[in-house]
């Protein structure tokens, strides 16, 4: 108690100009906040109580949610595996990731769902406690390779649950959940893809190096939005008529196009932190008999992306917000079931705001939570020293 008021008194009231700007700030707080407060208390949120299944999962059939809890399972655990795996137990951030997750749990949450949110839960804090047992067991360098496998595999996993066994169509996928998967996609897809490139641009072979420039800066060039109406129609032309790949669903067009421009932005980051490691780095790892391959793998790359971790953070965020774009192209995801509520349901005609809002509040608490992964890895990596 001590402390906090001698902060206050330090940070808010040590002079009479920051005792004149903390009153005006708490002013224009208490302002926006009674505003927003008064606007949540009298609304009528019948809208999102009688769509919450369409807002999660669109069109998604009831029968076969049992394969999106099953992903769910699994990210979970890989999830909070990796968590730990970075970086130990911390009672302030642990607090803080339960208060962000516990308002759409509030909102989102019915009786049908408890018995798997508590499966969740229960798999996440024992994968979590078994990981950060395991590590101080001297069973690291395992355990990093274990996770690195499972991440690979998680993708050819997620197509085989959700697809395979007369899975729904993919059309069928909606809601918030299409978003997930489009982000988780383009970021397990484009961060590999981006890491090859930067180290291609970074080449000392011609071939290797234009390859890379075309590629990166093609799609750096133009706007999401232009290579999402390439997917639609011009990306069946350039697939092979093998399989019907030709005919691909959009949503799977979607997740084509998205991991190719994340692993472009990506690209140019990891390069700049290529970029930033001192020759002398290079020319100690040539003296100590290590190859091109082994520097790059020991010395170089990891330098590299400890350097650079806000940077990735940052697009990874952009990538998952800019998976609201694919409304444009009929994709039922969140944004657009938001839009489609309010107008095609009679009862809830013009209460667009309030949706909208819930929308908002889902991108916003994923956001926060990768940002604040990120600050705690930058903490323990002390990437800022």
């Amino acid at each position: 108690m001590t402390k906090a008021i001698s902060w206050v008194k330090e940070n808010l009231l040590a002079t009479k100009v920051d005792i004149f700007l903390t009153i005006i700030g708490a002013y224009f707080i208490y302002f926006i906040l009674s505003l927003f407060l008064n606007f949540v208390f009298s609304s009528d949120w019948t809208l999102i109580e009688v769509n919450r299944k369409i807002l999660l999962v669109g069109l998604f059939p009831e029968e076969d949610l049992w394969r999106i809890w099953s992903v769910f399972y699994v990210f979970s655990l890989l999830l909070t595996s990796t968590i730990s795996l970075v970086y130990g137990f911390q009672i302030r951030t642990s607090i803080f990731y339960v208060f962000i997750l516990l308002i759409p749990f509030l909102i989102f949450t019915t009786i049908n769902m408890i018995f798997h949110i508590l499966i969740l839960i229960i798999l996440s804090l024992l994968s979590y406690i078994f990981v950060y047992y395991l590590k101080r067991r001297s069973y690291r360098v395992m355990l990093s390779r274990i996770i690195v496998i499972s991440w690979i595999i998680f993708i050819p996993f997620l197509f085989l649950v959700l697809v395979l066994g007369d899975g729904p169509k993919v059309t069928l996928w909606g809601g918030f959940f299409v978003n997930l998967i489009l982000a988780v996609i383009a970021i397990l897809a484009g961060f590999p893809l981006g890491v090859i490139f930067a180290l291609g641009r970074a080449s000392s072979y011609k071939t290797i190096k234009l390859v890379s420039v075309v590629f990166i800066e093609t799609f750096r060039g133009a706007p999401l939005i232009a290579w999402l109406f390439f997917a639609w129609f011009v990306l069946p032309n350039f697939l092979p008529d093998l399989f019907s790949l030709n005919d691909i669903n959009l949503v799977i067009r979607a997740m084509i196009v998205l991991s190719l421009f994340s692993s472009a932005y990506v690209a140019e980051v990891v390069r700049g932190g290529l970029q930033s490691i001192p020759k002398g780095q290079k020319e100690a790892a040539t003296a100590l008999g290590l190859n091109t391959f082994l520097e790059l793998l020991f010395i170089t790359m990891p330098q590299a992306i400890r350097i650079v971790i806000p940077a990735i953070v940052s697009t990874f965020i952009a990538i998952f917000k800019d998976t609201s774009l694919v409304f444009i192209l009929g994709i039922t995801d969140l944004l657009r079931i938001g839009r489609l509520i309010p107008e095609q349901q009679q009862e809830f005609y013009g209460k667009s705001i309030e949706v909208l809002l819930i929308v908002a509040l889902l991108f916003w608490v994923v956001s926060i939570i990768l940002s604040q992964i990120s600050r705690s890895i930058e903490k323990r990596l002390n990437v800022s020293q």
